[in-house]
C-alpha cells in the first residue's frame, strides 16, 4: 500500500550535522569540565541521546533546571558556531531538496519531529532555507513537554498534525533511538539514512524498509 505522508527526523537525517554535534560537545566538556574526551567516546555517548541524557550520563546527576538550561544554552551556541564557520557547512543532505520540492508538487503532506530546541528551529529555517517547505505548524520539536525519543511521542505529533495515522507514513531516520521511535509509533514504513549509525549496525535491525545512504530517488520508497 503506498504511504500517504513522510515524517522526517532531522539532526543527522535531513541535515548530516554529526560533525558539528561532536565539535560542539568537545567545546563544551573543555568549558564546563576541562576535560578532553576521545572522538569516539564522545561519538558513542553523545550522538542519538537527547541532551538531558546526556549531562545524566556524564554528571550522574539529573540537573537542576538552572544548570541544564545553561549548559544546554553553551552547548547548542558551540554547535550553531560550528554550522557557520563555513557557509558549505549548511547544505542539506544529497538529494533532500528535489525530494522535498517532489512532495510538495505532488500534494504529498510532511512533517518534522526533531528533537532540536526551539532556538536551533529557527537557526535551520534562517540558515538552512527549511522555511522554503516547512511551516512551525510542521515542525514538532523539543518544548520541554514531549518525551524524547526513543518514546514514540514525536512522530505520533507529527503525525496527528498531518491528521493521519503513523501507519499511513513513511518515516525518515538515521540514529538507532529514532528508529526505535518510529517503531513504536507504528510507522507504516521506516527508511533509514547511513551515516550516523553504520551500515552494518542499521542492517541489523528489524523493521526496516529500506536502507540508503541519501535522498536522490526517495520517492520509489512511497509507492
Amino acid at each position: 500500500m503506498p504511504m500517504k505522508a513522510v515524517l522526517f527526523d532531522f539532526n543527522g537525517t535531513l541535515f548530516c550535522d554529526t560533525r558539528f554535534h561532536l565539535a560542539a560537545w568537545h567545546n563544551f566538556f573543555k568549558k564546563v569540565q576541562g576535560r578532553d574526551y576521545p572522538r569516539e567516546e564522545l561519538l558513542h555517548r553523545c550522538i542519538g541521546p537527547c541532551n538531558d541524557a546526556i549531562f545524566r550520563d556524564f554528571f550522574g546527576k539529573e540537573l537542576a533546571p538552572d544548570q541544564k538550561k545553561t549548559y544546554e544554552k553553551i552547548k547548542e551556541d558551540e554547535y550553531r558556531a560550528a554550522v557557520l564557520a563555513d557557509p558549505r557547512n549548511t547544505a542539506l543532505r544529497r538529494g533532500a531538496g528535489e525530494f522535498l520540492d517532489y512532495l510538495v508538487k505532488n500534494e504529498i503532506p510532511f512533517a518534522l519531529a526533531t528533537a532540536s530546541p526551539m532556538e536551533n528551529v529557527d537557526f535551520y529555517l534562517e540558515h538552512l532555507g527549511l522555511n522554503k517547505w516547512f511551516s512551525l505548524d510542521r515542525i514538532v520539536y523539543d518544548d520541554g513537554n514531549i518525551p524524547q525519543k526513543p518514546h514514540p511521542a514525536f512522530y505520533l505529533e507529527a503525525a496527528r498534525r498531518l491528521n493521519l495515522s503513523p501507519a499511513d507514513c513513511l518515516i525518515a531516520e538515521d540514529s538507532v533511538t529514532g528508529i526505535r521511535s518510529a517503531l513504536a509509533a507504528g510507522a507504516g514504513r521506516i527508511v533509514a539514512l547511513s551515516g550516523t549509525t553504520p551500515m552494518e549496525k542499521l542492517s541489523e535491525i528489524d523493521g526496516l524498509f529500506a536502507i540508503t545512504e541519501d535522498f536522490c530517488g526517495f520517492e520509489r520508497f512511497l509507492r
